[in-house]
């Protein structure tokens, strides 16, 4: 009797070491299609990720060249057939810009809107809300009837209407194709949209 006993707890013992062994088995190759699963998907996610910023780097080289051949052409028409537009009281007035230094700078501020007043029954002007760059022009010129010109100590643009003496600091962007009567005529002050036409 006493060997039944004995046989029987020893069967009991050998089943439980053989399933506790299945079960860990069973655990283990649980464990490592977990740890193959998580591998696949973090290498799926970074080549996904690296399409990704491939796809982001590429369209924004695409936007960055773009963006540098729409500047390089608008610099190619950009002083050669420069124009502005003056409109004062419905009317337009043109304007062609000089290739310097100060009309460029002059040109990237547009559009805006100014006021203008009567100086010295000879000419218009405006400030206007930055200096311009004058390294490299002359130290002067004398405007005549027609001249779109920026004074450098008042930071300030002239349209000249009537002829005047030569000037220190006063530098030259342009000059009206049509229209500087209509700036003559007008007294007080008045508003003026200005504009780039091409």
């Amino acid at each position: 009797m006493r060997k039944v006993i004995l046989i029987i707890i020893v069967l009991i013992i050998v089943i439980g070491m053989i399933a506790g062994i299945v079960y860990f088995n069973s655990r283990q190759n649980e464990d490592i299609e977990k740890n193959n699963r998580l591998s696949q998907e973090f290498i799926q996610n970074n080549s996904n990720n690296d399409v990704t910023e491939n796809t982001i780097n590429n369209d924004n080289t695409t936007n960055l060249n773009e963006t540098q051949n729409s500047q390089s052409e608008g610099e190619e028409v950009n002083m050669e057939n420069a124009r502005i537009k003056l409109t004062v009281n419905g009317n337009e007035i043109f304007v062609r810009l000089v290739d310097n230094v100060a009309s460029r700078e002059f040109l990237e501020m547009l559009p805006l809107t100014l006021t203008f007043e009567d100086f010295n029954n000879t000419e218009k002007i405006a400030t206007l809300p930055s200096e311009l760059s004058t390294e490299g022009l002359p130290s002067g010129y004398t405007p005549v009837v027609g001249d779109f010109s920026y004074y450098a100590p008042w930071g300030n643009i002239s349209v000249f209407y009537e002829d005047f003496r030569y000037s220190n600091s006063l530098y030259k962007l342009g000059t009206i194709e049509s229209g500087t009567e209509i700036l003559g005529n007008i007294n007080g002050d008045f508003e003026v949209i200005i504009e780039r036409v091409n």
